[in-house]
């Protein structure tokens, strides 16, 4: 972010006062095709809303082409909401009485909502300096990634289960790029229904850069998950 000539990295957090740590809803769907395919999809939604009372610095952003100046001092609402949805599909290359491998290949449908209610003031605008204004932009993103998910049965109802995601792609003045872990295990609780416990670990990055313009924005999550699942 940047206000006249100087540049400095914004952090939500700390800058914006957003919940560092927060529950999330998760929902995974896997559809078994035969013994070698796998048809895959998971939702997850991370919504934040934070208060600042006073910014400890200014900066400016340019949202759908206006230009919001932030005022340091100021008193200042943030709303970061995000979406993502993965479909893919996986090839079992690999099987034995223990071991399972797929190669996983599919996209990742990242919506990101970002906005600011508060003392803002707008550029080449006839408003006061610094009104009381608000301002909510959302953009949807397809990125492509290619992926490995590999399970190891320890017991009759213990497996571990992991899965990698990644991704990179440089278009013209724009370079994005994805990377996603998790490792866990599996508990069967009954025939159909298992309980499992994972670490998970996502990251997105856009960075666009032209002779005016410079735009690097880093988003990434990180925690426990415990999932129940059932099998039809």
């Amino acid at each position: 972010e940047n206000y006249g000539n100087h540049k400095f990295d914004l952090n939500f957090e700390s800058e914006l006062n957003l919940p560092a740590n927060q529950t999330l809803p998760y929902i995974n769907l896997e559809y078994h095709v035969k013994p070698k395919h796998l048809i895959y999809t998971d939702w997850r939604r991370l919504h934040r809303d934070g208060l600042q009372q006073a910014l400890s610095q200014p900066f400016s952003l340019k949202i759908d082409g206006q230009t919001y100046q932030f005022q340091a001092g100021a008193s200042l609402e943030t709303r970061l909401d995000v979406d993502i949805v993965r479909v893919g599909y996986g090839y079992r290359f690999y099987h034995s009485s223990a071991f399972d491998a797929y190669f996983l290949a599919g996209f990742h449908i990242t919506k990101l909502g970002l906005g600011f209610a508060g003392e803002i003031a707008i550029e080449a605008s006839e408003q006061p300096p610094y009104a009381n204004e608000s301002v909510f932009s959302a953009v949807t993103a397809p990125l492509p990634n290619v992926g490995l998910e590999v399970s190891h049965q320890l017991t009759d109802r213990l497996s571990l289960k992991s899965h990698a995601h990644a991704f990179y792609l440089k278009v013209n003045d724009i370079t994005g790029w994805m990377a996603e872990l998790e490792i866990g295990a599996k508990y069967r609780l009954i025939d159909q229904l298992k309980l499992t416990g994972s670490f998970s670990y996502y990251q997105i990055g856009v960075d666009y850069q032209t002779e005016h313009t410079e735009l690097d924005v880093v988003y990434r999550f990180w925690g426990p998950m415990l999932k129940l699942s059932y099998a039809f």
